[in-house]
């Protein structure tokens, strides 16, 4: 038996039933548009919108519940749902024209391509300025598409282009100069010097008892000399890093695998480009940069941009 949901479907949109010659909200289906709009402000793609609907077996029209994402845009497009003429209202303006300015700002933010060599950088890409994951993101309507987007608010607009050549030539200066990776600055830990303090008396402690307790006292020396290994400085980083640079002759293209072998984090800011070592040392493409400050061109500024 057809159910009133889809009865004259051709004439009343999904949401909607007839009730004695007058468009009444449905309450099943209108629940389920007004969670749609909510849906998508929360994040939802419209793809994931479409497939949810179709898993839980929703009719659009009599045995057809396979949702896509046109038939989902055109119902977060639809004004009717705003009230309009004889129909009662399902959406208020507010969360409609919200939606409206979501879905343009989402067309404008595109994805980025599978086949661009910038899709293949898997080390993290990071805000210089408070360390906070970048978002690759694509302006269409901006002079520069490409732009990293950080939560703090930095926005910097950068070529892909620019960006790889940028990272190909940091790491070609430090072919050309193994001698740039430096080895850490070593600041001993204040709870580790503490820690090898506690050892140092407690085994004195055990050794001038009159009960040896040789188990303990061998325990306690292990741990001593693990104490101490953690206080020493990384030298072994900087020379396996100085090592993959020194075999290494210069890239004509981007490495990805050189940059993945000796990078933690590409770093983003004002002041450029630059890379953090797997000795924590950050370096860019001025010979400034070798003791770990941070200096290139400026890619912050977009001229373009309104």
């Amino acid at each position: 038996m057809e159910s009133p949901a889809t009865k004259n479907r051709s004439t009343a949109p999904f949401g909607y039933m007839f009730e004695m010659g007058r468009l009444i909200v449905h309450p099943r289906e209108g629940e389920i548009v007004r969670a749609m709009f909510a849906g998508y402000l929360a994040g939802a793609s419209l793809k994931d919108i479409a497939e949810d609907l179709t898993g839980r077996k929703v009719e659009y029209l009599p045995g057809e519940n396979d949702w896509n994402k046109s038939r989902v845009k055109r119902i977060l497009e639809d004004a009717r749902y705003l009230g309009a003429g004889q129909f009662p209202a399902l959406v208020d303006d507010i969360t409609f024209a919200a939606v409206q300015r979501q879905k343009d700002d989402r067309n404008d933010r595109k994805v980025i391509q599978p086949e661009s060599h910038v899709s293949q950088i898997t080390v993290p890409v990071a805000c210089a300025a408070c360390g906070a994951a970048l978002t690759r993101t694509h302006h269409t309507r901006r002079k520069i598409a490409e732009a990293w987007d950080c939560p703090c608010g930095v926005k910097i607009s950068l070529l892909d282009s620019d960006l790889l050549a940028g990272i190909t030539e940091i790491l070609n200066r430090l072919i050309a100069d193994p001698a740039l990776i430096l080895e850490p600055e070593h600041e001993p830990d204040e709870a580790q010097q503490l820690e090898v303090r506690r050892l140092l008396n407690e085994i004195g402690r055990l050794l001038g008892g009159f009960d040896l307790d040789r188990e303990a006292v061998q325990r306690d020396i292990f741990s001593l000399a693990a104490a101490k290994f953690k206080s020493l400085p990384d030298r072994a980083t900087t020379q396996l890093l100085r090592a993959a640079f020194e075999k290494s002759t210069l890239l004509d293209c981007f490495s990805r695998a050189l940059l993945e072998a000796t990078t933690t984090q590409i770093l983003l800011g004002g002041d450029g480009i630059s890379l953090k070592l797997k000795n924590n040392q950050i370096i860019g493409k001025d010979d400034e940069n070798a003791d770990g400050s941070t200096h290139g061109t400026d890619h912050n500024a977009d001229p373009g941009e309104a």
